[in-house]
């Protein structure tokens, strides 16, 4: 039962991800007209400063004493495995997917998205030896055809157009596809080793909280976060680094442990759904005959894959 919450609590948390995001563009924006500010106050560096920084806290006051111990005794490939996953997993795609958030559509984004299953699978393949799903043909064939569908990418009803096709985000957005996926297949690799939640979260959050704050410093100097006082934007800030990254990766972690990966990767194919729901009902990204034909046939494939793994 409790396992069966986490799972849904997941699929809910994760599936809003990308609308609260939007929202906190938008926000940002509406804040720059209005109050003639020189900068936008949300940037990926603020924003997964602060998601980064509150998951690697609380995972280290979680396994504190794990870290003491598991961190000297690393050897020196698992330290570049662990700064690998970092740099993929935890800067560069969530970077890349901010940046693409700005220029696309929550749906479709979201959909682009799904092409991270495909890509892992035959990078698996290549770098593991893992074999693909039996049905891994079928999956690569609804796939394509289903973004095919929905290449009419919803549009916002009360956004600019051209933000829906934009080639830029369409690039940011398999700049993140590419980077997510050779992570899974790192985190596959770092699977067998006897790293607790402090070592293989922590850590690795706390480094890209360090990678986002310099970033930070760089591009905008110490101002950027005075821009923060403003007691709303710190509020939905806290909001996300609290419950939508740290909440849905201890959801998560509940969920594999209790249900396993067979049971992860068929159900969490939900998040797919929730966040065309979301984006729908919050942003009013509308939801066109062809995208939903797409989404059916894009969640045919993950679900088709996800029985197989």
């Amino acid at each position: 039962m409790r396992a069966g919450l986490a799972l849904l609590a997941y699929i809910v948390i994760k599936g809003c991800d990308p609308t609260l995001l939007k929202w906190l563009q938008e926000r940002g924006e509406t804040a720059v007209a209005r109050y003639g500010m020189q900068e936008d106050p949300i940037s990926f560096c603020n924003v997964f400063f602060f998601a980064s920084l509150a998951t690697g806290l609380a995972s280290l006051a979680i396994d504190l004493p794990g870290v003491k111990r598991q961190l000297p005794a690393l050897s020196h490939g698992d330290r570049w495995l662990l700064a690998s996953r970092a740099a993929l997993g935890f800067c560069i795609g969530p970077m890349a997917y901010f940046l693409a958030l700005r220029r696309l559509p929550v749906v479709s984004l979201t959909l682009i998205f799904t092409l991270i299953l495909p890509v892992t699978a035959v990078l698996a393949l290549v770098v593991l030896k893992e074999p693909l799903p039996k049905r891994f043909g079928l999956s690569l064939t609804l796939l394509p055809l289903g973004l095919w569908l929905s290449s009419g990418m919803a549009m916002p009803m009360a956004s600019a157009a051209d933000r829906s096709t934009s080639p830029a985000g369409v690039v940011w957005a398999l700049v993140s596809v590419v980077a997510f996926a050779i992570a899974g297949v790192l985190n596959r690799l770092s699977a067998g080793r006897p790293w607790g939640l402090g070592l293989s979260l922590g850590v690795t959050s706390l480094g890209a909280a360090v990678v986002f704050g310099l970033i930070s410093l760089l591009l905008y100097g110490p101002d950027h976060f005075l821009y923060l006082r403003t007691w709303w934007v710190v509020g939905v800030l806290l909001i996300y680094a609290g419950v939508v990254r740290l909440g849905s990766e201890l959801c998560l972690l509940i969920s594999y442990r209790h249900l396993g990966a067979l049971a992860v990767a068929l159900w969490g194919n939900g998040v797919v759904v929730v966040a065309l729901l979301s984006a729908h009902l919050f942003l009013g990204e509308s939801l066109g005959p062809r995208t939903l034909a797409g989404a059916v046939g894009i969640l045919a494939a993950l679900v088709v894959s996800g029985r197989e793994r």
